[in-house]
Formats: structure tokens, sequence, C-alpha cells
């Protein structure tokens, strides 16, 4: 076998392997087909979502035993998500969903959210800006709405950081814009014969720096976030500068 036939091998492997792990699931074979409208829902929400596409099926987070068959069985240690020793109970959701995605909650346990969540059990947990079944990138206009059920004028808690959070995230959005139409204006330079070896170390510095951003903001630390984003679109402005025309198409 050759070397690229095993390496299509071995990516057909890959991507199979959530679509067999899901046919193979019991919970998800029954929750399909369960008259439940509730279930049904949720079972339809989970499918097209992205935990579905990586194979992260019901017993990640519920717990239970996928390769049983009988009901009993097969929810064997699965506890109301109300009950607090229920995986899913919204306290531990932080914890729950950090098993994956560490980075982000490395830096929402350092804010106050996540500190008054563990200590006073209230505040927002992931669900809040994600939703559980049908995950989402919440948009910088919904952030407002949900900011301000907590910090508005009536409760006289820091009111104005609903704007500042908008604000941060549109920053973000608009940055994001500004790679995406970066690269493709690297693009065009290779393909005139441009050196861009430079401009592509600038701009690939900017796009792990902006992934970092998104992390950041999981502490609701706006400053730290603000910062980090200015740094990017200084790092984009340097890859666009640092562009090297041919030598040919110098001027002395």
């Amino acid at each position: 076998m050759d070397a690229f036939k095993a390496a299509f091998l071995i990516m057909l492997f890959l991507f199979m392997s959530p679509v067999l792990a899901s046919a193979q699931n019991s919970c998800v074979q029954c929750h399909e087909g369960i008259e439940n409208p509730a279930i049904r829902e949720f079972h339809k929400e989970w499918k097209a979502s992205a935990h579905s596409r990586s194979g992260i099926t019901c017993e990640y987070c519920h717990g239970g035993d996928p390769g049983k068959s009988g009901k009993e069985a097969a929810h064997q240690g699965i506890r109301n998500a109300l009950d607090r020793e229920s995986l899913v109970y919204y306290t531990k959701i932080p914890a729950l969903c950090g098993g994956c995605h560490i980075a982000a909650f490395s830096e929402f346990k350092t804010s106050t959210h996540y500190s008054n969540l563990v200590t006073k059990g209230a505040g927002p947990n992931c669900v809040t800006c994600h939703d559980a079944m049908a995950t989402k990138i919440i948009k910088p206009g919904e952030i407002e709405i949900f900011c301000a059920l907590c910090h508005n004028a009536q409760m006289n808690l820091l009111p104005g950081v609903t704007r500042d959070a908008r604000s941060c995230l549109e920053r973000m959005d608009l940055i994001g814009q500004k790679i995406q139409e970066a690269e493709k204006a690297l693009v065009q330079a290779e393909k005139s014969g441009t050196d861009t070896i430079k401009a592509r170390g600038f701009l690939s510095l900017a796009g792990r720096e902006y992934d970092a951003s998104k992390q950041d903001w999981h502490s609701f630390q706006l400053n730290r976030v603000a910062s980090r984003l200015k740094g990017v679109e200084l790092l984009v402005q340097k890859a666009l500068d640092s562009l090297i025309r041919p030598k040919e198409d110098r001027t002395e």
C-alpha cells in the first residue's frame, strides 16, 4: 500500500469514527425514535450540532451506559438536571464543558461569574451563552441582552458593562474580518510574485493572538481582551505593510 492510500484510509477512518460511534450508541438510537416531544427535540438539536459531528454523544455529559439496550440499564447513574448530584447540575456545567474546552474553562475560572456560581450558586454558566444541545457563538447584540439581565440600573450592578461587552465583541468580529481580508491580499500578492514570507509571519502571529482573544473573553476582563485585540490589529497592519514587491518592480 503506497503512502497516499494509507493516508487516505487513515483520514477516512477518522471521519467515519464519530458516525460509527453514534450508530452503535443505544442512547442515540433510542432517543431518535422516542415519542416524548421534548426529548425528540433535544435529540434533533444535538444531531445538528458540532458535538454530534465530533462524536460527542449523550453519555459524555449525562452519564449512563450506551452499550446497554434496556432503559434501566442504559440510564444507570443518570440523575435529573435539578439534582445537585447530576453531572449537568448548573453549577457543574463549566467543569463538565471544561473537560474538553480546557482553555476557555481556564479563563472562566478567573472570572467573578465563576466565583459567584460556585460559592453562591448564582450566575451564568456555559449554557447561558452557548446553549446546551445546538451550541452557538453568541452575537454582539445578544450579549448585551443577556448581560442586562443582571447588569442593569435597577440592580445597580455595573449597568454600563453591557454596552462595553457588545462593543468588545463587535471589535472582535471586525478584526476577524480584517484577518480574512489580509489573507486574501497575501494570496493575491503571492500570485503576482511578491515575497510574502515576512507578511505571513506577522499574519500567522495575528491569527494565534486572535484565537487567544476568544479564550480571553471567557474571563470577562474586557480591558484585557481589548488590549490583545489592539495588538492583533497592529500585527495585521504590519503584515500588509511588510509585503515586498519583486525586484523588477522596485524603483531605485
